[in-house]
């Protein structure tokens, strides 16, 4: 039996990964949200927003959810928490390479 908050860490650690890992999706479907919101009715821009962010927060929860519950299930729970940590901090890394690279590529004359 898994402990509930070894399972919620581990499902937080998934869903961390998958967020920074496809923030620009992410970041397109707050945005797509938010232009229809907003064409809809803009006076209440700033609840849409608001909305907006947390419902882009569902899809990785859920896979997170599920990726963990695979992980788990498949291999260990020790195992899904090393790789969900380790996968972390890749994702963390590259998403601050890609950053700094667009950074670089843009000072360029």
């Amino acid at each position: 039996m898994v402990s509930l908050p070894l399972t919620l860490a581990g499902i937080a650690l998934w869903s961390l990964v998958i967020y920074v890992g496809f923030w620009e999706a992410s970041h397109r479907l707050v945005n797509g949200v938010v232009a229809w919101a907003n064409k809809e009715n803009a006076a209440f821009s700033e609840i849409t927003q608001a909305a907006a962010a947390v419902v882009s927060l569902l899809p990785p929860l859920l896979a997170g959810w599920l990726l963990f519950f695979l992980l788990v299930n498949t291999l260990s729970l020790s195992w899904a928490l090393t790789l969900g940590f380790m996968t972390a901090v890749g994702t963390g890394i590259y998403q601050l390479g890609r950053v700094n690279g667009q950074e670089e590529r843009s000072r360029k004359p």
